[in-house]
């Protein structure tokens, strides 16, 4: 209960920077290169129109978890259907990622995300007398994701800048449905790993920037919708009509201003996942709860260069232990 409390606390605390914000004196503030750089990143902020901005980066997460399902099959990290089998596991995710965004209007903005993803999974778990080590790991394109941001209501005085979005993700990934399998320790193990969902996927969101003088606060709520798919048998294995838990999303920052050129950054984000159908039936313990809290930095290098990092910490067993992530974005 004691870490619950905590986990409670922190959006809390965070809100109540923009309440303190809310009731300070107004200012015109031009917010810091660093600064800008972090709102883009969060959706806080569109680009002007005509302007490309290309962001390469690399994701880093390691999760270590028991009792995972390894004989059956994961849709996402918390969503089993198989046999449980009482067991270690570690798994590093590698995800180099292309982010490509244009602004057509200076108040609407296209967005796309082009992800590869690396995996690799080490399974302990104990046969008759002794432990037994397996690893696999698999490398291949991820789920593609595109959407459109829309600057509805510009700050002025007590009122904060209100973006809203929409995206698609695309079914490009490897699907975790009939993937290969191989025979260990008299059980069927996956002998390849999924790098997508399987399934298409909408989502909306909104995005609520405050300026507060040296730091800018940020707060954004977001809904995932994912399309059921008919599956049937692979593999032997009937999977009938699967419809992926939808999912909803709270975050809030805070952004502070080192200098024009330097900014360093806060942010707690929360996804609660529902439960998956399996043919119109509740998959039992198929709902999830991740929340992390993520520190970071971001320095502009030049006018149109600059470099963003971030390390997540998981305070949910659904959450990645830990996460790092890199971003190289350069504007055109």
């Amino acid at each position: 209960m004691g870490n619950w409390k905590v986990i409670a606390l922190i959006p809390a605390m965070m809100l109540s920077c923009f309440v303190l914000a809310e009731a300070a004196e107004p200012k015109d503030k031009e917010r810091s290169q660093g600064q800008e750089i972090i709102l883009l990143e969060k959706g806080g902020v569109l680009l002007p129109r005509g302007t490309l901005v290309v962001e390469p980066g690399v994701q880093y997460s390691h999760t270590s978890r028991t009792r995972i399902s390894i004989s059956g099959f994961t849709i996402f990290e918390a969503i089993v259907i198989g046999e449980i089998i009482s067991e270690d596991v570690k798994r590093d995710i590698v995800t180099p990622f292309l982010n490509l965004r244009y602004g057509i209007l200076n108040d609407l903005q296209f967005d796309v995300k082009i992800p590869w993803m690396y995996r690799h999974d080490k399974e302990a778990f104990r046969s008759g007398n002794s432990e037994v080590e397996r690893t696999v790991d698999d490398t291949a394109l991820g789920d593609i994701d595109a959407g459109l941001s829309y600057h509805l209501i510009k700050e002025s005085g007590y009122i904060p800048d209100i973006l809203v979005n929409v995206k698609a993700k695309f079914d490009t990934g490897k699907s975790p449905y009939g993937l290969k399998t191989e025979t260990f320790d008299n059980r069927q193990r996956l002998a390849e790993l999924p790098t997508g969902s399987g399934h298409y996927g909408l989502s909306s969101g909104v995005t609520i920037v405050k300026s507060s003088d040296p730091a800018v606060l940020f707060a954004s709520l977001g809904y995932f919708y994912n399309f059921e798919r008919f599956i049937g048998v692979k593999n032997g294995i009937d999977y009938g009509e699967i419809k992926p838990g939808d999912s909803i999303e709270f975050g809030i920052g805070m952004a502070y201003a080192l200098n024009e050129k330097l900014s360093a950054n806060i942010s707690y984000s929360q996804r609660y996942s529902f439960k998956s159908e399996q043919s119109g039936v509740k998959i039992i313990n198929s709902d999830a709860n991740a929340a992390s809290i993520y520190f970071g930095a971001s320095h502009a290098f030049t006018g149109n260069t600059a470099i963003s990092f971030s390390v997540g910490v998981g305070l949910t067993k659904d959450a990645p232990d830990t996460t790092v992530e890199l971003r190289v974005p350069i504007s055109f």
